[in-house]
Order: C-alpha cells, then structure tokens, then sequence
C-alpha cells in the first residue's frame, strides 16, 4: 500500500477474494447476504444452468400471458423466500383468455 502497510490478496476455503491488511483480514463486504451460488471462481457450476432455465421459464410465461394475481384471503400462509424475507402467500398466476 502507498501508506506502508503490508497487504495481500488471499481467498477463503469458499472461494471469496479478500484483502490481508498487516495479517488481519479484511473482507470486501461486511455482510455477503444471501449467496445460493457461493461467491468467487468457485461458485457453484449450476448458476449458469439456472440462470437459463428461469430465463426461459420467464420467456414461457410471457408468451402465454401468464399474469399475477393477488388472492383475496384472509389467512395468508407466511412464506420464507430467502433468509431475511418471509411474504404472505397470497399471489397466485393467472393465464389470459
């Protein structure tokens, strides 16, 4: 570093980069959040498959006009969609006529 301090670049057993600054080490995000494919070069080799299955679900759905509707119900199920999120099950798709 220009200051003078001793700094190297070194990867965790899950593959994130991060910084080694006078031999304490410093991550380059304090919380990582939610990460289903890992993070660095040795995340996980089905990212890419996913990432074209829902691209072509997406396709799919916007072909047949598939839309979303809000239920009219009073006792939702609470739903976990990622580690910090839970919403009420209260959407259901609906295709056009």
């Amino acid at each position: 570093m220009k200051d003078g301090r001793s700094v190297a670049l070194t990867n965790s057993a899950f593959g994130a980069i991060h910084a080694v600054v006078e031999g304490q080490p410093h991550p380059l995000v304090d919380t990582a959040g939610y990460a289903p494919f890992g993070f660095g070069y040795r995340r996980c080799a089905g990212e890419y498959i996913t990432i074209e299955f829902v691209k072509e679900y997406l396709r799919g759905i916007w072909s047949k006009k598939v839309s979303f509707q809000k239920l009219d119900t009073q006792k939702a199920e609470r739903m976990p969609v990622n580690p910090h999120t839970v919403l009420s099950d209260d959407i259901a798709f609906q295709k056009a006529r």
